[in-house]
């Protein structure tokens, strides 16, 4: 993370937690040596990365953190006094790896303060930048992040700026000795590195929470997705067309073995609102008939009863379009195929059946977005389509 001049800095480091005594015992001014930087003969900061410079240094930063913050009131004042308030922060690993946003929230003086942090990490120069911007003027410091690499464990980040009218050089530190635990810390210099007034620590705990827990809080049926408008023909068929993006690789990333979690209504189309809670495993076998078809095997236990159910995806080159089959182990019986696309990450599969003796019409909805944990879930539809009842919802995350 990186400070802004204003005063609303980021600082986050990883260690153990420290006492208050500990805390204020450590001193301000100390001579630092710049790691990985120079000055060079201009007085312009040269900044090379580390051996071991790599893109997956942030990695330990990803999930959410509960942050105490400890900050100099005035700064290069000589002054001593510190403010400590608490907040949290949400870290969210990007760009395939090479990208972190993270999101800090506090309250200072009684006033509600956000942050946000854009760390970047560059495969060429094999250098990471830090951006940041906070909602006291929407602004984000794109012109002079701060920029370094890790020693070890240890992260050095430096830019160039004037503070009061004078030149400073900022130091932000990364200090991930304990991966679980953090101080993000900043320092100013007036003399070109060679003493630091230390004016901002960042204490931060990982939230550490039961996945199943985690998981559980996705069985949302997120309700902002419109559903297709439904098309019927003169005989009162589906009409159902692909999408631009519909692919045979819509769900490659299936493959493999996966524990489910799920919300289930009781009863269907009766008003019901009693919701049960079950747990299956699911193994995804992967591609067949030269990449357009996909099977999975199903296991569960209903009412005590051992299940099991079998999928058949299948995907047709010509009409671009996945027909999805399923089979339960209490019935052996085909069921009608769920047919439709994926647009870009979101998948609607329909088909007319009955339940309970009645017409309805089934929708599959696949929400891909998220890859490590994809969302299936199931509605029926009493009146073509006009209506919906959100009846059954899953979430997985991978075991293999």
């Amino acid at each position: 993370m990186k400070k802004p001049i204003n005063g609303s800095t980021l600082i986050i480091v990883w260690i153990a937690l420290l006492s208050p005594a500990a805390i204020l015992a450590q001193s301000i001014i100390k001579k630092e040596s710049l790691v990985n930087a120079t000055i060079d003969a201009n007085g312009k900061l040269v900044i090379t990365p580390s051996k071991a410079s790599s893109q997956h240094d942030f990695d330990f930063f990803e999930g959410r953190w509960t942050i105490h913050n400890k900050k100099l009131k005035a700064r290069l004042t000589g002054n001593t006094e510190w403010m400590e308030y608490d907040g949290v922060n949400d870290n969210k690993k990007i760009l395939r790896g090479i990208g972190h946003t993270n999101n800090n929230r506090s309250v200072i003086d009684g006033k509600p303060y956000e942050g946000v942090g854009l760390t970047l990490f560059n495969p060429t120069t094999r250098l990471w930048s830090i951006y940041w911007a906070s909602s006291r003027n929407g602004i984000l410091d794109k012109d002079n992040p701060v920029v370094g690499s890790f020693e070890g464990a240890i992260g050095s980040f430096y830019a160039q700026e004037t503070f009061n009218g004078k030149p400073i050089i900022v130091m932000a530190r990364w200090d991930k000795t304990n991966p679980d635990k953090a101080i993000w810390s900043q320092a100013f210099s007036e003399d070109k590195g060679k003493t630091w007034e230390w004016n901002w620590y960042m204490y931060e705990n990982k939230v550490i929470e039961d996945p199943k827990e985690q998981l559980k809080r996705l069985l949302t049926f997120d309700r902002s997705i419109p559903i297709p408008a439904l098309s019927f023909d003169k005989d009162g068929q589906l009409i159902i067309k692909a999408s631009p993006t519909s692919s045979h690789n819509d769900f490659d990333l299936l493959a493999g073995k996966w524990k489910m979690y799920h919300k289930r209504l009781k009863t269907r189309l009766s008003n019901n609102n009693e919701w049960l809670d079950m747990e299956s495993d699911d193994i995804n076998y992967g591609t067949i008939l030269n990449g357009i078809g996909n099977t999975d095997i199903y296991f569960a236990d209903f009412d005590g009863k051992p299940f099991e159910g079998f999928t058949l995806r299948l995907f047709n080159p010509d009409t671009r379009l996945w027909s999805l089959y399923w089979v339960p182990s209490n019935t052996g019986i085909l069921d009608p195929p769920v047919v439709g696309s994926f647009d870009n990450d979101i998948g609607h599969f329909f088909c007319k059946d009955t339940y309970n003796g009645k017409p309805v019409i089934v929708m599959f909805r696949w929400d891909m977005r998220d890859r490590n944990h994809p969302v299936w879930s199931q509605a029926f539809s009493p009146d073509k389509g006009k209506t919906w009842e959100w009846n059954w919802i899953n979430v997985s995350y991978r075991i293999d």
